[in-house]
């Protein structure tokens, strides 16, 4: 397999802009997917949200208390941590099967191959949006505010959003190309849990050391949703940093999807 991109990278662009067209598509194959995934459970996804809020109640009073931080700063910190990786981690596990998983529409329908990334997503948005008012509770709890920064959690997970979209169809290709990446694809985002500030916060981290943890471009996608929610406007930085990732990310992914795309169906 040779990493060449052709010059002609329109059908990679209609490929895109086609599956943005068909939004009826994809978000009716991510609901049904919740719905069959469900089926016949009380509560449905809201398990996952029962789940993660128990893991917030059982880490954060303990794990607080190891840190030497006040309940008020640590939980809010860790719920919101936990809940946008879920999001993120959620979303790259499962663009491993994005097109496997979806081989009996793409060997009989002639379809965009970003239709099954973006009903990946728009799965784990459905679970985000569950999952996100457990939020509420904590601030009832602890006393906690919002402030006018709330309203750059739009645009800060518009950016996540279009990251995750390139970064799953580079997954989706090669884990379709390469089965036994699924396992790797695990075991990394796995690592990253514990690199990524979900549970510890960047200022424990030693004066000289603390600029490692924004080497991990995931910690920018996490705090450009965490922090406007805790009242705090995110650094220019990671604007900067997520934005320029969604233009050299894109750029590259529609050069491997013009590349690729045609033999996706025969590698299923």
């Amino acid at each position: 397999m040779k990493w060449c991109f052709p010059v002609n990278l329109s059908e990679a662009i209609v490929d895109i802009t086609a599956a943005f067209r068909d939004r009826y598509f994809w978000t009716a194959l991510g609901w049904q997917d919740i719905r069959t995934r469900y089926r016949r459970s009380a509560l449905g996804p809201l398990w996952i949200t029962i789940s993660t809020a128990v893991t917030v109640a059982a880490m954060g009073p303990l794990y607080g208390a190891l840190f030497a931080r006040s309940p008020a700063e640590f939980i809010p910190h860790l719920a919101l941590g936990l809940i946008f990786w879920a999001f993120i981690a959620g979303s790259i596990n499962e663009f491993c099967d994005a097109f496997s998983g979806s081989a009996h529409y793409l060997k009989q329908v002639k379809l965009p191959l970003t239709v099954f990334v973006l009903r990946v997503i728009y799965r784990q948005f459905i679970i985000l949006c569950h999952n996100v008012f457990i939020y509420p509770v904590v601030m009832v709890l602890l006393g906690k505010s919002i402030n006018a920064n709330l309203l750059l959690l739009f645009p800060g997970l518009l950016l996540v959003s279009l990251n995750l979209l390139w970064i799953g169809l580079v997954v989706a290709i090669f884990c379709t190309r390469y089965r036994d990446m699924h396992p790797v694809v695990n075991s990394v985002m796995s690592l990253m849990f514990f690199i990524t500030p979900i549970v510890w916060q960047v200022d424990q981290l030693p004066a000289d050391r603390a600029h490692l943890a924004h080497l991990n471009p995931l910690t920018i996608l996490l705090e450009l949703m965490r922090q406007p929610i805790l009242g705090i406007a995110p650094p220019l930085m990671y604007w900067v940093v997520a934005l320029v990732a969604v233009v050299a990310g894109s750029f590259f992914t529609i050069g491997l999807l013009a590349r690729f795309r045609h033999r996706v169906t025969y590698w299923l």
